[in-house]
């Protein structure tokens, strides 16, 4: 690794986590001030992997970026956690916690699993949706007889150059095929690289926060009054579980990414130091459960 990749990790402080020290928290305001310093330092480590680019092109090829565009995501997903938790927002931080933890999974994934075949299957899902626009404005353009409007003309230009730039060109893109990418669902994703207990218990209900079904509206947006509702413009405020969550997910996937790029054998103590993260970030997780059970109806 480039002597720039060891001096970014030397500028990483590990965040403390002092058992003794927990043992005093008296509320979980305690558990968030520890669970940010801790996913700052996720975080970082996130941007450092995220800005390994090779050393002979300082380029990444297609599939390159695609590892590359996750771990970016990744960072950019874990930073507006890290800002909507400071700001008390604790609807928001669980939106962005299952769009971090679905980006950790499909990362994890594409290490494990990785292939030409793999990668296009991905590209195809993901350009579905273009494909159905560049197929809505070539068929309003015939309804009129061939008079194209100029918005038109940018738009099936931008969609053309974003399939060639992905490998394809548009007229080869089908806008139903792949159904899914990889085959699998998110959950099953998560099952085959040995996420999926983390999605049963803090992520497998996410989406609702995501899509605002009712039960995210019952839960944080409405409040009960007599035999009907009122609205709850209040914020409520973040609870420790869903970041340490996010927290030892990251670990573990960065951790897979080192080692797939074989950082570990260029890099002295970069596995041990990704350990020490992980257990201090379990750490915070039993503290924070011990603090829960010793405090009759919190959960």
């Amino acid at each position: 690794m480039a002597d720039s990749f060891v001096d970014n990790l030397n500028e990483v402080s590990p965040a403390p986590v002092d058992d003794e020290v927990i043992a005093t928290f008296t509320s979980e305001d305690d558990f968030n001030e520890l669970t940010v310093e801790l996913l700052k330092e996720v975080g970082s480590f996130v941007c450092i992997a995220a800005s390994a680019l090779p050393a002979d092109t300082k380029r990444w090829s297609r599939n390159q970026a695609i590892y590359g565009g996750h771990l970016v995501r990744l960072f950019k997903l874990i930073s507006t956690l890290l800002d909507q938790t400071c700001q008390l927002r604790r609807e928001t931080t669980f939106i962005v916690s299952r769009l971090a933890y679905e980006t950790a999974v499909n990362l994890a994934y594409l290490i494990e699993n990785g292939s030409n075949e793999l990668f296009d299957d991905y590209i195809r899902y993901s350009l579905r949706q273009e494909k159905k626009l560049y197929e809505l404005i070539e068929t309003n353009i015939a309804e009129r007889g061939g008079i194209r409007l100029p918005i038109e003309d940018r738009m099936l230009a931008s969609i053309s150059a974003a399939a060639t730039k992905s490998g394809f060109s548009i007229t080869e893109l089908s806008p139903t095929e792949p159904k899914s990418w990889s085959g699998k669902n998110l959950r099953e994703r998560a099952k085959s690289v040995g996420l999926e207990p983390i999605y049963l218990a803090a992520f497998g209900g996410g989406s609702q926060h995501v899509h605002g079904n009712w039960m995210d509206l019952l839960e944080y947006h409405l409040d009960e009054e007599g035999d009907g509702f009122v609205p709850s413009l209040e914020w409520h405020r973040p609870r420790p579980q869903i970041g340490l969550a996010i927290a030892l997910v990251t670990t573990d996937v960065v951790s897979r990414f080192f080692r797939f790029v074989e950082a570990f054998e260029e890099v002295d103590g970069l596995e041990e130091r990704l350990g020490d993260l992980w257990n201090r970030v379990r750490r915070a997780n039993v503290g924070h459960e011990r603090f829960l059970s010793s405090r009759t109806g919190v959960s």
